[in-house]
């Protein structure tokens, strides 16, 4: 029990460390390797009931530590480069099953394919959701990568979607 939890305070420690670029003022500033820390963070969740909130929090705590990186004055830029990274496994997850129709997360697919998550939700409505500190188009791009991707993680996880148990 106690390896995964060292294993993840080491990917923290490493994501934190990861690059040191140049700011206005000639300063360095650590920058927190989001999307390190959510490939390592998500590497060590299990097929377990809990698997999507688990999964949740790789992302929540990537985006906050991300943002406390740099003194809680990037939140937008954190949760634009979550967004991105959740695309971008959303994609390589997609890659993984041969013939996939996305239809399928909509529950609009062929008869029998629809696949029913209603603990996930519909995608977000973009006219419902905001945060104060987020432009609205940011808000709305995280919100539906975040629901793709997790419908995508469940798919993974799945024995009857890949033909092979992913974890």
């Amino acid at each position: 029990m106690k390896q995964p939890v060292l294993s993840v305070f080491a990917a923290c420690a490493c994501a934190l460390g990861a690059s040191f670029p140049l700011t206005a003022a000639g300063e360095e500033t650590p920058v927190f390797d989001s999307a390190g820390f959510l490939r390592a963070c998500t590497s060590f969740v299990p097929d377990v009931g809990f698997a999507v909130p688990m999964d949740s929090q790789c992302v929540s705590q990537a985006v906050r530590m991300c943002n406390m990186s740099q003194g809680n004055k990037a939140l937008q830029y954190c949760v634009d480069s979550a967004a991105a990274w959740l695309e971008a496994d959303g994609a390589r997850i997609v890659g993984q099953m041969p013939g996939f129709d996305k239809s399928v997360l909509d529950g609009i697919g062929p008869a029998g394919l629809s696949l029913s998550m209603p603990a996930l939700g519909d995608a977000p409505d973009c006219t419902e959701i905001s945060d104060p500190n987020l432009p609205a188009e940011l808000v709305c791009r995280y919100s539906e990568a975040l629901s793709e991707w997790l419908k995508l993680r469940v798919l993974m996880r799945s024995e009857d979607m890949t033909g092979e148990a992913s974890q």
